[in-house]
């Protein structure tokens, strides 16, 4: 009787790992889901997404009824409401991203990746042990980098730690959907792939890029060349259980409520203060331009103009230093004071798109969006990670050159896209 080929003695799970792990099929499957993830994250969001923002429209109009006109209704209304509210809109994004991520790691998938980009990494002067610490940096830095213990070698831990907040965490994703969403057009290639979901796919992958890029500089410079052995024993693939799915999902949304509810709810309730006063009532021409908050950012619209940006997204990128999400309640907060008292809430997607300068000029136009989107990749705005990275590394050393590195990397980036986009005339 003739031996059995080796190919008919190999498991399942050997025959899918040849397809999944292939360097060409493998990876043009893993781009293929991915483009399929973030086109889902605008598709199947859509409708949770606009019934959250009826239900806090509707509170608000509540509100405006039932409460006295007071400086607290306004506060309530054009402030908690609206500054959080708007910010709570893209919980239904979020749970999506941790399932699809939840899905991915409970059914082995995510280890076969973390084989894939082990070869390239290693030939990029990163050890092998960094993937799953840097992969895992598309959820939450905080423990990607705290992950990064596994490391033995202190220099390629600095690294791994210095490189994981350039991986587009969740925080960012309602900052680049409602870019994208407001700024980008609602057109399909195909009739199946959504442009705004291939330009989410473009702005995950620009920063994961960089990462692989500044780690290969590093190398080059320092000609650093050896390379620790990465051992990693794939699991065999099983259904994700659903007890674990919704924990993920359970913890995500605790914490970005949380986060909501406690971080951004007191800066928000900062910003309607600085907003609102000098008393508005007394200021009738552009009231929020001259509040205090205007005046701040007037002061430093001179350095971030070159990037195309006003005063309004200046003060935005400054209270996102606190958490991301907060240039959100930032623009609803200052856009529904302009709309004035009694006025219903307004959205927030249609107020960027409606924003116009003194000169009759449209602030936010793709190109502006586009700039601010690349600004967001790359800029340091996260005091816990910041905490973290001071606590792993036992000095502030790290956590300021962090700081310094990426912001000046926006700054940079940011500039060379709008002005780029001038000289060609993309608008």
């Amino acid at each position: 009787m003739p031996p059995e080929s080796n190919n008919s003695q190999k498991s399942r799970s050997e025959k899918i790992d040849e397809i999944l792990t292939h360097p060409l099929k493998g990876s043009l499957i893993f781009i293929f889901i991915l483009g399929f993830i973030f086109n889902a994250i605008f598709s199947w969001a859509q409708y949770p997404m606009e019934m959250i923002q009826d239900g806090i429209t509707g509170l608000a109009a509540f509100a405006q009824k039932q409460l006295p006109e007071s400086a607290l209704r306004n506060l309530v209304v054009d402030g908690i409401i609206g500054g959080v509210g708007n910010v709570f809109v893209f919980l239904p994004q979020i749970i999506l991203l941790v399932i699809f991520i939840g899905l991915m790691e409970d059914s082995g998938y995510m280890s076969r990746i973390s084989f894939m980009l082990d070869g390239l990494m290693g030939r990029l002067g990163l050890s092998g042990k960094a993937v799953l610490p840097i992969l895992s940096g598309f959820a939450c830095a905080i423990p990607a980098i705290m992950a990064a213990r596994t490391v033995e070698s202190l220099r390629d831990r600095l690294l791994i730690i210095m490189l994981i907040p350039l991986m587009s965490c969740s925080a960012r994703l309602p900052v680049y959907t409602l870019l994208i969403s407001a700024l980008i057009p609602q057109q399909t290639l195909f009739g199946v792939i959504q442009v705004q979901g291939l330009v989410l796919l473009g702005v995950y992958f620009l920063g994961f890029i960089t990462a692989l890029i500044i780690a290969f500089i590093i190398k080059f410079i320092s000609g650093h060349k050896n390379r620790t052995q990465y051992l990693i024993e794939l699991p065999p693939y099983r259904w994700p259980m659903l007890q674990s799915l919704w924990w993920r999902i359970y913890e995500s949304g605790k914490k970005f409520i949380v986060n909501a509810g406690s971080i951004i709810l007191a800066m928000t309730i900062i910003l309607w203060f600085l907003a609102s006063y000098p008393d508005s009532e007394k200021l009738h021409d552009d009231p929020v331009s001259k509040s205090y908050i205007g005046k701040m950012g007037h002061l430093i619209e001179p350095v971030i103009e070159p990037l195309g940006f006003d005063w309004k997204i200046g003060v935005g990128i400054i209270t996102s230093f606190a958490a991301r999400e907060v240039i959100i309640s930032t623009f609803s907060t200052i856009y529904n004071i302009e709309a004035g008292e009694g006025q219903e809430l307004v959205s927030l997607k249609e107020a960027l798109k409606s924003d116009y300068r003194s000169d009759g000029s449209k602030v936010f136009t793709p190109l502006v969006g586009l700039s601010l989107l690349v600004f967001f990749v790359y800029a340091a705005q996260c005091m816990s990670t910041f905490a973290v990275i001071k606590r792993e590394t036992k000095s502030w050393l790290w956590p300021g050159l962090m700081i310094v590195y990426m912001n000046t990397l926006a700054y940079l980036a940011a500039f060379m896209v709008f002005q780029g986009g001038q000289m060609i005339g993309y608008m």
